[in-house]
């Protein structure tokens, strides 16, 4: 695919393809009610096929076309659709939070200082990260740096350091004793953040960090419950969230899903 690198013709490529994009989005609502669930259903098959056919067709095993079938050279310029639906459906969802919490502040809605505050923010954010990759001005980069760096990554880990007293609490309130089960997760999270925080190795701070001995520190102690226990755990579930993934796209992919959204007329 064609893309210009430089200059107007750039920004030339970027509103051509902006007004492409509407024009085929004002088309696709022209479509009639009867029509559209078939319509994603062909066009999700279609997509769903050629990345099956690509994956399972036999490939050459010698030449220049080695490791590749037909369908190859077709997979780069197919596979660049999903980023172009990605910003399309991005686009869509910045439209849809931004004409909320416009409403929001038009209708002297309560909680519109939040509104506000978020728009403000959208904006300081978007604007400098957008304009620092067409402006090689190192003010502006270190401007968006201030921004992202100094102010949202800090907000960010001030937040995260407060919602970890809520999960302590959240998590003693849950695992209360009432069986052998919950008992056994209470004393495994116990051991854990005892192990990761520097006060908890220094019960066990005694104890050699060598030979047998080492198994009965706290650190060692958390470090195998979460590579010993939990690990496998975890990838068991994934495993099988990933065969029910796999099964509901199927039926996404075949058209044989059936709920609220499925089931209503587009």
């Amino acid at each position: 695919m064609f893309v210009p690198q430089t200059g107007i013709t750039l920004w030339l490529f970027i509103l051509g393809a902006l007004v492409v994009g509407g024009g085929v989005f004002f088309v696709l609502t022209l479509v009639p009610t009867r029509f559209r669930k078939p319509l994603i259903a062909a066009v999700t098959f279609l997509a769903g096929l050629f990345f099956a056919l690509e994956f399972f067709l036999p490939v050459a095993t010698e030449g220049e076309t080695k490791g590749q079938n037909f369908l190859t050279p077709f997979l780069k310029p197919v596979s660049a659709w999903t980023t172009i639906l990605q910003g399309f459906a991005l686009g869509i969802g910045v439209y849809s939070l931004v004409s909320v919490h416009l409403r929001n502040i038009a209708r002297k809605r309560e909680g519109r200082g939040f509104s506000v505050v978020l728009l403000a923010a959208i904006v300081a954010m978007a604007v400098p990260a957008i304009w620092k990759e067409y402006n090689p001005d190192p003010r502006l980069k270190g401007f968006y740096e201030i921004i992202y760096d100094g102010a949202f990554n800090s907000l960010n880990a001030t937040m995260y350091s407060v919602v970890a007293f809520y999960i302590v609490s959240a998590a003693y309130r849950a695992f209360r004793i009432r069986s052998r089960e919950a008992t056994l997760i209470l004393i495994s999270a116990f051991l854990i953040m005892l192990g990761q925080v520097t006060i908890g190795q220094a019960i066990t701070n005694g104890i050699p960090n060598e030979g047998f001995a080492r198994n009965f520190r706290i650190e060692n102690i958390a470090n195998w419950i979460l590579t010993r226990v939990n690990s496998p755990a975890v990838l068991a579930i994934e495993f099988g969230v990933g065969i029910g993934a796999l099964a509901t796209s199927l039926r996404i992919w075949l058209s044989l899903e059936r709920g609220s959204y499925f089931d209503e007329e587009l």
